[in-house]
């Protein structure tokens, strides 16, 4: 076949004549005629190449396909397929070597570029076109544009991918709800296998946990709207439900018509409990398990909303724990968290389930009785607690003792919001805790003035150590036999520049709760110790001096060291001291009260139990302590000359410190005959307004010059 380059002048028809075969004379055959419109209007690119890579014949889809307005500009511009055409030109070598080798390609796929510059995807049929020798005259063949295709497919993969590798589980079910296809991941999820999930009815939900109208309310939702959202409760293979996302989509044919629906599965049971975690620990005290602060408020409000509409009353009980710091400072703070512990399953034991306990932080706890007959019905509860609270706790293998203080708001009258009834009980324990005999206190309106009284008082106070404020005042202890003054108990005045002299039972337990007391009691301590000196010096022929060591001192780990550089500092003889403890500060933690009294006797002072018999646990811990001195409570004189029971308890007192060795001081003696009965039981020491009342070092000084009188 001769031709022009560049110039075709026949059609694929011609082809025949190239190979030899017979074809018609006439000009142009209806045969021809047909191939040609065949070859025009074909959808796929037709072609002629010869070997080298020119094209000979092309079709104006051909040209088309690559980018060209014309099968002539196609020829003209494309004369180096390899170079030209072929974005990898080794891909023309392929092709010549299966025609070489075969004669054929079949679905030869390669990228190429246009002609703009843009690169496709197309696929190509051909076959060689031989001469008589069998020698390659050119190749023809068909080219078709995949690009889109390989878009797909390239989709279809990445979309596989997703369904294979994603963490979500995917469950596809057709139009009748049966499970077609089902990803690892939701394998993973549940533990159910594919062959278990295909071709079976749709059954995801855990039984129990939904209504009946759950799944169709879902499915009619994704037919309205094509896709639904929302949390519900799936099942393992085991049975065990959790809390997933789920997700479904529909896939329409393209009729339109619902195919498919996907349904996706998202595992949100840890997410969930996290969730909740974090809302429990915004709600409760993480120590004790108890509503805290906010929680007990919003609970508190709720219930006085019940109370109003249902005109019932409720009760708040307001509680603190009296020597929790000592405990805390002394023992540690995790003595401290497992005594709360302790105190919080006190509190739910001596409540009712409709009760609210709650921990408002530190030692406060507070509890709220809802539907309260009358005032009677919170004292007899607050009584309940107290009684629980008797018995001692063991913390760290150790026996400790720690009351609550409480106190007791009641709605409507104290107040109609939570937090004028959390207020009011507040400050109703505070007087509580004032006074030892009353452990729990209702509120009354007089309590407002006298909590901004002590306000008054705590700020006043914390600027009288700098100002020399407070002096001592001395009480005189005489001798029963001769009424001689033969020692003194150191009292603490705060001389006030407005109030005048205020007695210790009105400031000393705000100076413990303001962190006052330890610098308060050392100065106490020596100025005490310093008169003593100078009374000796001056020769007042008294045997000792006694203060008093409030429980937050005895229980600071500074103690022995104050008491070592005061004696250093006085020059006191240490025989010459006395301190005085209460009970209550003993039985805090009495192992370690032991060790600091055994430490204090060392130093070679004298010890005593102030208030002695009004403890907890003074008979079953005294004759370990080792102490020189009880001193009888005023409780048991006041009534001594008229009421039999006390001089039993007084003269039984009395011979169980003989017995233990131990010295005895009767103290607030009134009256001769309160003297005379505890003489006659032997009580070597009497302290009481009998004898004189706390006078200053002076006055004091004066008075014991002179003799007893007769």
């Amino acid at each position: 076949m001769t031709q022009e380059k560049h110039k075709p002048t026949g059609t694929m028809f011609q082809s025949m004549v190239a190979t030899g075969e017979k074809t018609p004379t006439t000009a142009t055959s209806d045969a021809e005629l047909q191939y040609r419109s065949i070859f025009e209007n074909a959808v796929e690119g037709i072609y002629q190449t010869t070997v080298n890579g020119q094209y000979l014949r092309v079709n104006p889809a051909l040209s088309k396909i690559y980018g060209y307005e014309s099968p002539e500009a196609l020829i003209d511009d494309l004369t180096d397929i390899a170079g030209q055409l072929y974005l990898d030109p080794t891909r023309r070598d392929a092709f010549k070597k299966a025609m070489a080798d075969e004669g054929i390609v079949r679905d030869f796929e390669a990228q190429i570029y246009r002609a703009d510059g843009t690169i496709i995807w197309i696929t190509e049929n051909a076959r060689c076109v031989r001469g008589a020798a069998g020698k390659i005259l050119y190749y023809e063949g068909t080219v078709e544009d995949i690009t889109r295709r390989k878009a797909d497919e390239q989709q279809i993969r990445l979309l596989a991918k997703v369904f294979e590798s994603v963490g979500d589980g995917i469950l596809i079910v057709d139009r009748d709800l049966v499970v077609r296809a089902v990803n690892p991941a939701y394998e993973t999820i549940t533990s159910f296998s594919e062959q278990e999930l295909t071709d079976k009815p749709l059954d995801i939900l855990a039984p129990g946990y939904h209504e009946k109208t759950f799944l169709p309310a879902i499915w009619h939702e994704v037919n309205l709207r094509g896709t639904w959202t929302g949390e519900a409760t799936c099942r393992r293979l085991d049975g065990t439900p959790f809390v997933a996302t789920l997700s479904a989509s529909t896939v329409k044919d393209e009729n339109g018509e619902l195919s498919h629906t996907v349904i996706t599965c998202a595992d949100i049971s840890f997410r969930k409990k996290q969730e909740h975690r974090i809302k429990h620990q915004a709600s409760y005290d993480f120590l004790t398990n108890l509503p805290n602060r906010w929680l007990i408020n919003d609970r508190l409000e709720q219930a006085i909303s019940r109370a109003f509409r249902q005109k019932t009353v409720l009760s708040v009980l307001y509680l603190d724990l009296n020597g929790f710091k000592q405990i805390n400072d002394g023992m540690g703070h995790q003595a401290g968290d497992e005594l709360l512990r302790s105190v919080a399953s006190r509190l739910r034991s001596s409540t009712r389930l409709s009760d609210i306990v709650g921990r408002l932080g530190g030692d406060e706890f507070l509890i709220v009785a809802t539907d309260v007959n009358d005032q009677n019905s919170s004292k007899k509860l607050a009584d309940k607690i107290l009684y629980s609270f008797a018995h001692p706790f063991v913390i760290e293998g150790r026996e400790i003792y720690c009351l609550p203080s409480i106190g007791i708001s009641h709605y409507p009258n104290d107040g109609n919001t939570a937090q004028l009834l959390i207020r009011n009980a507040d400050m109703a324990m505070f007087t509580a805790k004032q006074n030892k005999a009353r452990t729990a206190v209702c509120f009354e309106s007089h309590m407002l003035s006298a909590a901004s009284e002590r306000l008054s008082i705590e700020n006043d106070l914390r600027r009288a150590l700098e100002r020399q404020e407070f002096v001592l005042y001395f009480q005189p202890k005489v001798e029963s036999a001769s009424h001689g003054i033969v020692a003194a108990e150191a009292l603490v005045r705060w001389q006030h520049p407005e109030r005048g002299l205020v007695p210790p039972g009105a400031f000393i337990s705000f100076a413990e709760e303001c962190g006052l007391i330890a610098a308060i009691g050392e100065w106490t301590l020596r100025e005490a110790c310093r008169q003593f000196v100078s009374w000796r010096a001056a020769g007042l022929s008294i045997k000792s001096v006694s203060v008093n060591l409030s429980p937050v001192q005895f229980l600071d780990s500074h103690l022995i060291d104050v008491v070592k550089r005061i004696l250093n500092e006085t020059k006191i003889d240490p025989n010459c001291l006395e301190l005085e403890l209460t009970e209550g500060a003993m039985s805090v933690d009495i192992e370690k009260a032991i060790t600091t009294l055994g430490t204090l006797k060392a130093l070679g002072v004298k010890l005593s139990i102030d208030d002695f018999g009004t403890g907890y646990s003074s008979l079953a811990y005294l004759k370990r302590l080792p102490i020189d001195i009880v001193k009888i409570d005023r409780s048991f004189v006041k009534d001594l000359d008229h009421n039999p029971a006390d001089s039993d308890i007084v003269g039984a007192i009395i011979g169980l410190a003989d017995r233990l060795g131990f010295g005895v001081v009767a103290e607030g003696v009134e009256t001769a005959g309160q003297a005379n009965i505890l003489g006659a039981t032997q009580c070597a020491l009497l302290q009481g307004y009998l004898f004189g009342r706390p006078l200053n070092a002076v006055e004091f000084a004066r008075m014991a010059s002179k003799p007893a009188a007769p």
